[in-house]
């Protein structure tokens, strides 16, 4: 490339305020560059800890992240009893919607069920609830099946959309405790399902989610 061309490309990095000029020693990132790079590093280290996590799908950790969604869970609904409003409640609604036509039509309903629960974090009307689902939820739609092969390989049925329409009704209706009640239950169930399963039946479980038959 020119030198033209190369000046034109860090005017332009100038510009939009990634690179600053020091006087005849060249350019530098800027402030604003650093701290976006090292927000993508953080992102790309926080999606190689989810992969590893689903891909090894090590039980222990899928347990933990279920206690750790029940912990954050409860209080967002807690929240969402006082602050959620008229759009929350369709949102929460449009979501158990789509996850009984998807259930019934043989559709991928698990990213239906993870939506639910990224509308009620979105119902506590805070930040740091929002922000926690929308980053960690959407990898979590690859838990959904497994969860539900376990009910089954235990012999029970898997009530997700009953469990889900019963938070939204308490949540809507504003009861605290009736929805801090319910969705401890909720993750309490999918946790006792894993924990029941020896590690045999667990990897065969993993197994056959990955490899289904055709």
């Amino acid at each position: 490339m020119s030198q033209a061309t190369v000046s034109r490309m860090f005017l332009r990095l100038d510009t939009i305020g990634v690179t600053v000029g020091e006087g005849r020693s060249g350019r530098v990132l800027s402030d604003w560059a650093r701290r976006e790079f090292e927000r993508a590093t953080d992102h790309r280290r926080r999606n190689a800890l989810l992969d590893g996590m689903f891909g090894e799908a090590d039980r222990s950790e899928l347990i933990d992240l279920l206690a750790l969604r029940r912990a954050i869970e409860i209080e967002a609904v807690d929240l969402a009893c006082d602050r959620s409003d008229r759009a929350d409640h369709l949102a929460l609604l449009r979501s158990l919607e789509l996850y009984d036509e998807h259930t019934l039509s043989g559709g991928d309903f698990s990213r239906d069920a993870i939506e639910f629960h990224v509308a009620l974090c979105r119902a506590a009307h805070s930040a740091p609830y929002s922000v926690i689902a929308e980053a960690l939820y959407p990898d979590v739609t690859r838990l959904e099946p497994l969860t539900r092969a376990a009910a089954h390989r235990l012999g029970e049925r898997e009530k997700s959309s009953e469990e889900h329409a019963a938070i939204a009704r308490a949540v809507i209706a504003g009861d605290r405790e009736q929805s801090r009640r319910l969705t401890a239950a909720h993750f309490d169930t999918m946790i006792r399902w894993l924990s029941r399963l020896n590690e045999e039946e667990f990897d065969e479980l993993v197994a056959d989610l990955n490899n289904p038959q055709i």
